[in-house]
């Protein structure tokens, strides 16, 4: 508890007073559970539609895994929340939702009117650097492609499950375009996976530092951006889920290669 206590995201996320914990909770538990409990992990996600952004690739990644249960007993969960919302709150909620969706959309993402380095994604950093929002939606959609198209192979895949875990999380503070600093606590759960992985399979040449550098990068992201415009937990983030991908790659032909010898001998 001292050790998660002392991620710098913690105190960013206390200091806003924002949701980040009950984000990064939730897909935790769930990637945890995923094997043993997928009824239990289906209900966490389902909840995590309390901040949709960030469950656009769980689907995917589901459908590619052939989780059927766990999807299941999340498109059952949202169902229930949604009914339980109109017979406790009535339609008005809703309507609430919409309009808050449009004002955050046009007004603090598009027109930047929370602050370009408050916002860690690829999208606010185009905007950042002088481009137009038609643009910076492009940027995004891109990323987002190869998101999507990679953690389908990824967890289609034999790699090791920690790999898959670190990537779903990271890459799902990568593919939204509204991701604050305080979300950043999620990459506890990237760094987590990744690091019971290293620590089980043994490292290689730059993972400790890329590690090093993501558990940091929530204390300096928003006053780097502020002064210079160069988005650093982006560009960690990015290289964090290249590095991710690089080991699954790099494991996968190191058994494949010891199958062959084996099948040799």
């Amino acid at each position: 508890m001292l050790v998660a206590a002392a991620f710098p995201a913690v105190l960013i996320n206390v200091g806003h007073g924002q949701n980040g914990f009950l984000t990064a909770a939730l897909l935790g538990g769930a990637l945890h559970w995923l094997d043993r409990r997928p009824w239990l992990t289906g209900v966490l996600i389902g909840l995590l539609a309390y901040k949709p952004q960030f469950g656009v690739l769980i689907p995917i990644a589901l459908l590619a895994g052939g989780r059927w249960r766990t999807i299941g007993a999340a498109a059952a969960t949202v169902v229930a929340l949604v009914v339980v919302s109109f017979a406790m709150l009535g339609s008005g909620i809703w309507h609430a939702f919409a309009d808050s969706m449009n004002f955050t959309q046009t007004v603090v993402l598009e027109q930047g009117g929370t602050g370009w380095h408050k916002i860690q994604s690829i999208f606010s950093a185009v905007r950042a650097w002088g481009a137009n929002v038609p643009t910076a939606y492009a940027a995004q959609a891109s990323l987002f492609a190869l998101l999507a198209t990679s953690l389908a192979w990824l967890w289609h895949s034999d790699a090791a499950f920690e790999l898959k875990a670190a990537a779903l999380a990271l890459g799902s503070l990568l593919a939204t375009p509204y991701v604050l600093d305080y979300d950043l606590v999620v990459l506890a759960v990237t760094i987590a996976f990744f690091a019971r992985h290293g620590l089980n399979n043994g490292f290689r040449d730059f993972e400790i530092s890329l590690l090093a550098a993501a558990w940091i990068v929530p204390l300096l992201s928003r006053s780097i951006a502020g002064v210079s415009y160069i988005p650093l937990g982006l560009f960690v983030e990015l290289a964090f889920y290249a590095l991710i991908l690089r080991r699954a790659a790099l494991d996968r032909a190191s058994h494949a290669l010891g199958g062959t010898r084996v099948a040799q001998a």
